[in-house]
This record gives structure tokens, sequence and C-alpha cells, in this order.
């Protein structure tokens, strides 16, 4: 849990300060300024097999052009998705 926590710290620390400063990554900032389609972005995503969703991928973007950390956040979906699977592991050796 302590991981979890440091993650969310991570993300909230990333809101601080003007978003040139905030959005460093020059994937966003090319994504950003690109007009890609949301469909070309997901294509992107399948191929570098993230197992983002439409939906989850657009939030994960818009996230990041309000300025989140593109590496924090994805510190926090890998945090989520390892308690994810470790509440059905337990769910299924007690069920």
């Amino acid at each position: 849990m302590a991981s979890n926590a440091a993650s969310l710290n991570a993300v909230r620390e990333t809101m601080d300060g003007p978003l040139q400063e905030r959005c460093s990554s020059p994937l966003i900032s090319f994504v950003a300024s690109s007009g890609l389609t949301p469909a070309v972005l997901f294509e992107i995503s399948r191929i570098l097999n993230t197992g983002l969703d439409m939906e989850t991928l657009s939030i994960c973007v818009r996230l990041c052009e309000q300025g989140i950390n593109p590496e924090a956040l994805s510190s926090v979906i890998k945090e989520l998705r390892k308690a994810t699977e470790a509440l059905k592991a337990a769910e299924n050796m007690t069920g």
C-alpha cells in the first residue's frame, strides 16, 4: 500500500507549476500538437500492448494534457492492475 500512496502523491505533485513545465514528455507534447485522432492513438496503444481500452486511453491522454506526469500515471495504472489481480486471486482462493 505504501507504493500506491507514493504513486498517487507523484501524480498529485505533477499538478503544480505552469503547464509547459508539467508536460515535459516529448511524446505527450507531440500528441498534443499533432492532432492525432483517438482511433490512431488507440491503434498505437494496441500495438504497444498497453491493455488500455479506448475510454481509459482517452482519460490518460486528457490527464497528460492537463499536466499529469506520464511516468507517474503509468505507475498508478500498474499498481491498480496489481491490486486488481491480487483481489481476483484472493476471491478465487476463498470462492
